[in-house]
């Protein structure tokens, strides 16, 4: 039995600017006869007018999508339209971070984690990028991923590509089940995604879901969701940069297949390189620090050799991994924007990427004691350094309100975390001992109380008004406002707990020296775990 495709005829337009374009997405179940006309609605912008075609589908097939769709659709916010261009291939930091927001914001309403995509993302190409964001859709939610791009399967969805058209299963080609789809007008792969996963109902951009006719609302997603026997299950994808009136066509298609067809991508070569997965990447250097983006929405994990890890919507801005170092890297802060991050050595020298400017460092001054923690200011126009000793190093705007430095200390100082006006800090010693300057209220400490463990770090409340310390057993000592949101002081850790950074929601993560990643209060973004 054949499986006959959607075809596509628009009526003559020129290319519209951002702000007017419009999405045309198409999708071909095996199980299902699609017809559609466009569903107008505008994300942005006011709409492009579209006249689609569209044919009746008939074919079999045994797959089948999850058992219930989404009650609603969820628009992207924040709109990454307006962030990613549709002129070509965008594969531009600040798009990628809007639409890997919006993923993450999607996947929490649906209680999963945010995507994390493979270290060497940048250098892949776009039908590969389709591929790993397709498979990371099914991953997340306990299905099996599609073990590789076929070669027969690639030329197939690139035909269709250029021909602003739902792939087919070649001639030929052996199958029990398969679904295509196709998205035109958006430069980047994620963006795809996202409207075939999370905005693919009644009155989105599927032009195959209208009030009238709602059989084809969410087919996109039921085809990236279908259950597969996977013996093996492939995929097919292709990318055409200016099919769609000057604008990319994308295109995927998946087969539950048999047989050992010729592959030219797999799925094991991304484990490689895919953080947090088993047998994929690994730290070269014990975790040392994290720091939250201002949403809560993601954070980044720094190494002791300089290498940085980024999850959620925190962005990668360049790291020191690889790097000869004259010192080990103790220490992250980011900037209050979320576009950028300092690096501090333990001899003091300073790292800046992204927007985060250098006001200067300790690097190559003589220190009583080693650097082991860094704070920045409010306004990110400065930071302060502490040193075990208790030492302040004050740069930029960041004022210097006093220290322990000189003074007798039962325990090293081991963290400082600053008030939220910036007129103040706090400096934490191992022994849970806290010492409050400026602005900064004493709220209690654990210095007088035995201790399972050495305390390693602090983080203040959003207001300044409570603090939290935790032990590198992952025990949490909650003072002021701060609320007790968990812990793992009662869980055996396959490594000590190292650092801990907060959110505006008043919840927090510790990681470990391995890597991992433990969320209270907030969501999980991945880990290195």
């Amino acid at each position: 039995m054949t499986h006959d495709s959607l075809g596509l005829v628009a009526a003559p337009a020129q290319p519209q600017p951002r702000s007017r374009f419009r999405i045309l997405l198409l999708a071909a179940l095996a199980t299902l006869g699609l017809t559609a006309t466009l569903a107008p609605r505008a994300h942005g912008g006011s709409s492009a007018l579209v006249v689609p075609a569209t044919k009746a589908n008939a074919g079999a097939g045994s797959g089948t999508g999850p058992g219930t769709d989404p009650a609603a659709n969820i628009p992207p916010s924040p709109n990454f339209l307006t962030s990613c261009t549709n002129t070509g291939f965008d594969n531009s930091p600040g798009c990628e971070n809007a639409t890997l927001s919006a993923i993450d914001n999607a996947r929490n309403q649906e209680g999963l984690p945010g995507m994390v995509l493979p270290t060497d993302w940048a250098q892949l190409s776009p039908q590969q990028q389709l591929f790993i964001a397709t498979n990371l859709e099914r991953t997340v939610r306990g299905l099996p991923p599609l073990t590789g791009l076929a070669t027969a399967l690639d030329q197939s969805a690139q035909s269709a590509a250029a021909q602003n058209a739902d792939p087919t299963a070649p001639a030929g080609f052996p199958w029990t089940s398969w679904g295509g789809n196709w998205a035109g007008a958006v430069g980047s792969p994620l963006e795809a995604i996202y409207f075939w996963m999370y905005d693919d109902g009644e009155g989105s951009y599927n032009i195959d879901c209208t009030a009238t006719d709602t059989s084809g609302c969410w087919g996109h997603r039921n085809n990236i969701l279908m259950s597969l026997r996977c013996q093996p299950c492939l995929m097919g994808t292709g990318f055409n940069a200016t099919a769609y009136q000057a604008t990319p066509s994308w295109t995927e298609l998946l087969v539950d297949t048999s047989g050992s067809p010729a592959l030219d991508f797999t799925w094991n070569q991304v484990l490689a390189d895919l953080p947090g997965t088993p047998g994929g990447a690994v730290l070269d250097a014990p975790a040392v620090g994290i720091a939250s983006t201002p949403d809560g929405q993601g954070y980044w994990l720094a190494a002791a050799d300089g290498g940085v890890f980024a999850f959620g919507t925190a962005g990668f801005y360049g790291s020191m991994g690889g790097k000869a170092l004259a010192a080990p890297i103790v220490g992250i802060a980011s900037t209050p924007d979320g576009q950028g991050y300092w690096l501090v050595a333990s001899d003091g020298g300073i790292f800046a990427f992204g927007d985060a400017g250098f006001y200067g460092s300790m690097g190559g001054h003589v220190l009583a004691r080693k650097v082991v923690g860094l704070a920045s200011t409010p306004d990110g126009h400065g930071y302060w350094e502490v040193a075990g000793d208790g030492g302040i190093f004050a740069f930029g705007d960041a004022g210097f309100s006093g220290s322990m430095g000189g003074r007798p200390l039962a325990k090293p100082v081991v963290g400082i975390a600053p008030t939220h006006d910036g007129h103040g800090y706090w400096e934490v010693a191992s022994d849970g001992g806290i010492f409050a300057f400026g602005d900064a209220p004493y709220l209690g400490s654990m210095g007088s109380v035995a201790l399972n463990r050495p305390v390693v770090a602090m983080s203040p409340t959003p207001d300044g008004r409570g603090y939290w310390l935790t032990g590198s057993d992952g025990g949490i000592f909650a003072f002021g406002d701060a609320p007790f949101r968990g812990s793992t002081g009662d869980v055996a850790l396959d490594a000590p707990i190292v650092a801990m950074t907060t959110s505006p929601t008043s919840g927090y993560w510790l990681a470990a020296s391995d890597g991992g990643i433990f969320s209270f209060g907030v969501p999980f973004h991945g880990s290195m775990g």
